[in-house]
């Protein structure tokens, strides 16, 4: 796997490149800090297969970095980092052609899982821009829904908390102690409650629909 890394402070890039070189995934990281070393690594690498896009770069804004980005290479899996993870700032990047939007408060193996989800064809939006979303006014929002209101099951209930952390299957089958069969299954019953077909959109769905969260775990709320 070859990974691009745009941000302009070195101490940054270093820092994405520890924990993705500390992880498993077997990646050579290449560096970029403004648009002209962007397309010169672009250029020269025709076969990167996922950038980390700063969100804030000198001289141009990370938003209008990504659309030139999104119309050139429209197959290149592109997640946006932030300090920022508002709700309209995540979606206005995803509306852009982002697969994913990482808040840099994130836990190490949560940015590991997000680019495997993202790599694998799956996009990530963080939790903590859900929980936000949830918590605006309802004049600007629609209402809120619970995920009881689903027919989700606890059980289900947990899967999907783990799922929206960008967590694959093998690892929420881990995460939770069942077979990864079952997690399979227990997935393919979440997508027929939110009436969609992919992970993907049922990521989007939850966005728009404003689900409840938990500040505690950030964990969808379902009473039990």
């Amino acid at each position: 796997m070859k990974l691009l890394i745009v941000d302009d402070h070195g101490l940054v890039r270093e820092g994405l490149k520890a924990i993705v070189g500390q992880s498993d995934l077997q990646a050579q990281c290449l560096e970029a800090w403004d648009e002209a070393s962007i397309w010169q690594q672009l250029t020269q690498h025709a076969d990167i297969d996922l950038v980390l896009l700063d969100i804030q770069l000198p001289g141009l804004s990370g938003m209008e970095l990504l659309k030139r980005m999104v119309k050139e290479r429209a197959q290149l899996p592109i997640i946006m980092l932030s300090a920022d993870h508002d709700s309209d700032t995540v979606s206005q990047a995803l509306q852009l052609g982002a697969s994913g939007f990482m808040p840099k408060s994130s836990l190490n193996q949560v940015l590991i899982s997000a680019i495997r989800l993202v790599v694998a064809g799956g996009v990530y939006i963080p939790p903590e821009a859900l929980l936000k979303s949830a918590a605006k006014p309802q004049a600007v929002l629609k209402p809120a829904v619970s995920l009881d209101s689903l027919g989700l099951t606890n059980r289900q209930v947990d899967v999907l908390r783990l799922l929206l952390k960008g967590m694959s299957n093998k690892l929420i089958s881990r995460q939770i102690d069942l077979a990864e069969a079952t997690v399979k299954i227990h997935i393919r019953g979440i997508l027929r409650a939110l009436n969609v077909t992919t992970r993907t959109e049922a990521l989007v769905k939850l966005t728009e629909m404003g689900v409840r969260f938990s500040d505690n775990d950030d964990a969808a709320t379902s009473p039990h």
